[in-house]
């Protein structure tokens, strides 16, 4: 068997979890199932970290948004754009899989196809999204599909709800997750609870801040500690009206200096309204964090009994469960083994291995 990816996601992330997905995917196919990666220029850092199975040139676009900058990403895109639809007419595979949603290979392809459908964002939040062009593109390209993973139980309730799309024709294959490296560093930030990536919208950021806004008139020495990009004016304004805006940080980190964070918090929150998966509740518990969240959408099935749930709807019941948390030392010690232990649930290997043999239903 013989599967061709292309090269979409990879021109659009430099970092990025659905590049992460497909290269994670890729290293571990099994020996007998081979692969063609139509990739002949990208920035992607995570093919940039393993030559084993990429070894076309890696290009650095001018790290500043500049006019230059989109012009040479614009013609990287067009040019393996073209690649690919070379490669597919080609048909020199058994199956496609592409990793996104841009229909240019439609009206070429000759073969079956299967998507991997990550969330229904753009839909469920539509108001926050009126900017997003590509949904009619996106609902196209899953409609067609011959077979659809999904990854998590949720995301397939949502194609069936929304998409209409017939449940006997997706497969739920869960993310695999690898264990980051870290040196034990000592805790300079003291008492903190930890927030980590995009605060906007659906993400549910401001409720957290109202909640640890009463936690620290409670506890003076709790600090919240953000990552991500830097706050926007409506935020600053946020935390000023709060009062907390002396005790909220943000920094901007690599991979390690996140490992730390994690190891070090009191907790971390995670109030999203919606995710497809949520990868940081598995990198909070490789890193012996406490885990608070949300009690919707996939959550429940990635951290399983590990984590402490609340309704992202009602402030009081984030703090609440915040507050549980960093007060019972025993309830701290015994979630952090229960992350360990929870994290035996998603390998790659696993996660490939499930992939194959949707691969192997879509031609049967």
């Amino acid at each position: 068997m013989k599967i061709l990816y292309d090269s979409q996601m990879f021109l659009i992330q430099k970092y990025g979890g659905i590049t992460k997905y497909f290269c994670e995917l890729i290293k571990n196919l099994p020996e007998n199932i081979d692969y063609k990666l139509p990739v002949l220029f990208s920035e992607n850092q995570h093919l940039k970290d393993d030559f084993s199975f990429f070894k076309k040139p890696y290009i650095s676009l001018p790290k500043n948004e500049s006019r230059i900058r989109g012009r040479l990403k614009q013609f990287s895109y067009d040019i393996n754009k073209r690649y690919s639809e070379y490669v597919i007419r080609a048909g020199n595979y058994d199956l496609f899989h592409p990793t996104y949603y841009d229909t240019y290979f439609l009206k070429s392809l000759k073969k079956p196809y299967i998507i991997t459908v990550h969330d229904l964002i753009e839909f469920k939040f539509k108001d926050q999204y009126k900017s997003f062009s590509r949904m009619d593109e996106m609902e196209t390209i899953i409609k067609n599909a011959n077979r659809i993973i999904s990854i998590s139980e949720n995301t397939k309730k949502d194609l069936v709800e929304i998409l209409k799309i017939p449940r006997e024709k997706i497969d739920v294959v869960y993310h695999g997750f690898n264990k980051g490296q870290r040196t034990n560093m000592s805790n300079k930030l003291g008492k903190y609870i930890l927030f980590v990536g995009v605060r906007r919208g659906y993400k549910n950021f401001s409720r957290l801040a109202k909640a640890f806004s009463e936690l620290r008139r409670e506890d003076n020495e709790l600090k919240l500690i953000c990552t991500g990009q830097p706050f926007i004016k409506e935020e600053l304004e946020e935390l000023k009206s709060l009062d907390i805006s002396e005790c909220t940080f943000l920094f901007g980190v690599n991979e390690q200096q996140l490992n730390e964070l994690y190891a070090n918090a009191l907790v971390f929150v995670y109030p999203s309204l919606y995710e497809g998966f949520g990868m940081p509740i598995l990198e909070a518990f490789s890193n012996e964090c406490p885990v608070c969240l949300s009690n919707t959408s996939s959550l429940p099935e990635v951290a399983g009994n590990a984590g402490e749930y609340f309704d992202p709807c009602d402030t009081e019941s984030i703090k609440h469960a915040i507050q549980k948390v960093i007060v019972d030392e025993k309830l701290a010690k015994k979630m952090k083994k229960a992350g360990i232990k929870r994290l035996e649930n998603f390998s790659w290997k696993k996660c490939s291995e499930e992939t194959v043999n949707s691969y192997k239903k879509t031609l049967s």
